[in-house]
């Protein structure tokens, strides 16, 4: 596992290295990946610490002491340490690009010196090859972070599409529009689900872009996750309370593209989340039928299961289901 799979390891590296919550990583590592993620925005991290700290959820477990103490000694270092995290990804990554009033220029240089052209093709090359040296050549040589390919897709759709999570973190800071659509109405959202890129699609979500944001066909982010097989993403979108019953203009919901595509973990999640079996295609293929013919017999089994299950209480069932998929 490489530092940039751990989460909050921009800690490590410096003089806060005794404030790195150890027990919280190994125990609790979706919470220390929240918090990585948050950390770059006081007023969230602010909030989320806030709310580990003292639960407004009666059924919530509360930490072991020796966890809430090292969330407490955190919170109370934040101050100090600040956002620490993005200085050390640009030492790391890209040693020369220094933050000066001579940056832009300095860019612009450099990329005259590689013999590297100011176009968006370029750009999108870079960002696509993972080349975060070349990428902030781009973007601080004052390039437009939300200029359109034929696609209509920009350097963040692209960054997105491609997993590029500390690329796409950098053109939002620098401008980038998260509520862009391509031609077919997919966002950035979309296009990280769709490629199951649980940190971007994490990122984009405290970023604001909303989890059911539908394309032109009504096709939302969890639809193509579910359609693709991504257990974390789902789990994600599920706890941004996306809701797992929003359909597509073709009738097709998250659960009927698990089944049809035959990835059980995912119509597991989906199904404990309250998403209904009683859907059908615009051409009157139901749920049901589509799970009889899967290839996978367990996938049958399953559905056969819940259509036998106690109905759902009335409310929003996948609100109170997605808090559990932590």
């Amino acid at each position: 596992m490489t530092s940039a799979d751990i989460p909050l390891s921009f800690l490590l590296s410096g003089e806060f290295r005794d404030k790195y919550p150890h027990r919280l990583v190994a125990r609790f590592p979706h919470v220390a990946r929240q918090l990585d993620l948050l950390w770059n925005d006081g007023a969230a991290v602010a909030a989320y610490f806030s709310e580990l700290m003292v639960s407004s959820r009666p059924q919530r477990q509360g930490f072991p002491p020796e966890v809430a103490a090292e969330i407490m000694a955190l919170s109370m270092a934040y101050d100090r340490i600040g956002a620490i995290k993005p200085m050390l990804e640009r030492q790391a990554s890209v040693a020369a690009a220094v933050v000066d009033p001579w940056e832009h220029e300095r860019a612009i240089r450099e990329l005259e010196r590689l013999g590297i052209a100011m176009t968006l093709p370029n750009f999108l090359r870079a960002i696509e090859s993972g080349d975060e040296a070349l990428c902030r050549l781009f973007i601080h040589a004052g390039f437009d972070v939300n200029a359109r390919d034929a696609r209509e897709w920009t350097p963040l759709m692209v960054a997105a599409f491609s997993g590029k999570e500390t690329v796409a973190f950098e053109l939002i800071r620098y401008g980038a529009d998260i509520h862009v659509a391509d031609l077919a109405g997919y966002t950035p959202l979309h296009w990280a689900a769709y490629q199951g890129y649980r940190k971007v699609v994490e990122l984009l979500l405290v970023k604001g872009l909303p989890a059911d944001i539908p394309s032109r066909a009504g096709i939302t982010p969890m639809v193509q996750a579910a359609a693709r097989g991504h257990p974390d993403v789902v789990k994600a979108l599920l706890k941004a309370r996306a809701n797992p019953n929003v359909a597509a203009r073709d009738g097709s919901t998250p659960l009927l593209k698990a089944v049809a595509n035959g990835h059980l973990d995912v119509i597991e999640l989906l199904l404990q989340a309250g998403a209904s079996i009683d859907v059908a295609m615009k051409d009157g293929k139901t749920l049901r039928e589509i799970a009889r013919h899967a290839k996978n017999p367990a996938i049958a089994a399953r559905i056969a299961r819940a259509a036998h299950a106690p109905a759902r209480g009335a409310g929003s069932p996948w609100l109170q289901d997605a808090g559990r998929l932590r």
